[in-house]
């Protein structure tokens, strides 16, 4: 009968343990899950940031290429330019020597005009002492007015010699007004083909300063996309930065969560084992002190059930509710969600105060990213395991940060103070709250940080 009775009780003292056993593993178990799912969402985002910062690469490359190509095509578009310059100067310098050349014509041209001019004159006075004396003089006339043979001769002389002037003043009007005409025409005709020359050169070159332009367009379109897929490669070493620290921080929660579970399983054996010898002695004690002939195969009532133990278990370790402080004090200039001024995802909330406000952990965890980004500026990024749930908070665009890398912080702790660094307007906090681990955008699980800070 004591044989029987004692195993009754190693029964129910099992049972109690293997209740306590089971809620305390799954509980452990549930927490590990959590982790490891956190954890591999995780690795999946660095695997797609990967890719991601591959292509960003590749595209980079295939960028730089094309600009290099466009610049090759601006060098000699150039080339073509100058030399189009050297042959514009050689023109104006001709067409400049060809005025010069016009100018001394004119001036040339002048003076035929006043020789032309007497010599008209002179064959006008001709004609009309012609006219009035009857027509032309012949050599008979000459011959039969002379008096003498040597007044003959001396008429013919003279005849011979006012005919000879006529006849040169004639030849030298028509000499002169022919190269008068024929150096008009041709330098005329040079000067037309210089202009045209000239114009021709200049519709050139204004073509060629077109279509430099045009590439030199083209150029800055690369650069422009070169700079946006730069950025890109940057945001992507970034988020693999920031990734990967998330990843180190959660295997250490890991890590600490199987040691607090080595320690509570080893503590609840010990308790169990304390307890049931605890309640053997008792027993035995009992067992003793009573006469045989009253000994009962019966279980003694215990105080608390085995339910009862459960419920006394739970509540020994129940939880407290997820509380976050509000990091800053300030007015909230910016809300949660999609905003109508730029119609963007706002992933957080704006806090705005003066510059240097204290910034304060909004609740227990590890730092695990403390740095400057070209967007956040400086920028903390803390996570919390809080009641088994993973919870990550961002702090962005502080002028200075007050703790780094792997670092323990409390809720309440200064971890930096508000300023506007990076993409920033205006002294603020950007204060971000995930569930879950920090995602790039478009920052999925973000939630609205007013819906859980006291």
């Amino acid at each position: 009968m004591k044989t029987t009775k004692m195993k009754v009780i190693g029964a129910v003292c099992l049972s109690c343990s293997l209740i306590l056993g089971v809620d305390g593993g799954a509980a452990f178990a549930n927490t590990q899950a959590q982790l490891n799912d956190k954890l591999n969402h995780v690795q999946n985002q660095q695997q797609n940031n990967k890719k991601k910062l591959t292509s960003s690469k590749k595209k980079l490359s295939e960028n730089q290429t094309k600009q290099d190509s466009v610049v090759d095509k601006i060098k000699a578009s150039e080339k073509k330019i100058n030399s189009m310059n050297a042959k514009i100067d050689r023109t104006k310098e001709t067409v400049r020597q060809n005025q010069m050349d016009i100018i001394q014509l004119k001036q040339a041209i002048k003076k035929i005009d006043n020789r032309i001019k007497i010599r008209g004159q002179l064959l006008k006075g001709r004609l009309r002492s012609i006219y009035m004396n009857g027509g032309a003089v012949s050599y008979l006339d000459v011959l039969m007015g002379s008096r003498s043979f040597g007044n003959f001769l001396d008429r013919m002389l003279a005849l011979k010699t006012i005919t000879d002037q006529d006849n040169r003043i004639i030849t030298d009007q028509k000499k002169d007004k022919n190269n008068q005409v024929s150096k008009k025409k041709k330098l005329q005709a040079v000067l037309v083909q210089t202009t045209n020359g000239l114009h021709n050169l200049q519709t050139m070159k204004t073509n060629l300063d077109q279509e430099n332009d045009n590439k030199l367009s083209l150029l800055e379109e690369l650069k422009s996309q070169a700079s946006d897929i730069e950025k890109t490669v940057m945001s992507s070493n970034e988020q693999t930065g920031i990734l990967n620290a998330q990843e180190s921080v959660i295997k250490k929660q890991l890590a600490d969560l199987a040691e607090q579970q080595t320690r509570e399983k080893a503590r609840a054996e010990a308790e169990a084992k304390a307890k049931a010898e605890k309640e053997k002695a008792k027993k035995e004690k009992v067992e003793a002190a009573r006469p045989d002939s009253s000994q009962q195969v019966t279980v003694e009532s215990n105080p608390k059930t085995s339910a009862e133990t459960v419920s006394s278990t739970n509540s020994s370790t129940e939880t407290t509710q997820t509380n976050f402080i509000k990091p800053a004090a300030g007015y909230i200039s910016s809300g949660f969600g999609y905003r109508s001024f730029d119609n963007g995802f706002h992933p957080g909330i704006d806090i705005a105060n003066s510059s240097g406000t204290p910034i304060h952990a909004a609740a227990d965890g590890i730092v695990f990213r403390a740095y400057n980004s070209s967007s956040y500026g400086n920028c903390v990024m803390i996570s919390h395991f809080i009641n088994g749930q993973l919870y990550t908070t961002v702090y962005a665009h502080m002028s200075s940060i007050n703790v780094s890398d792997g670092q323990s912080v409390s809720q309440g702790q200064v971890i930096g103070a508000m300023g506007s660094t990076g993409e920033s307007f205006g002294s603020h906090l950007h204060f971000e709250l995930y569930v879950g681990s920090w995602t790039p955008p478009p920052h999925n699980g973000a939630v609205n940080p007013e819906n859980y800070i006291r």
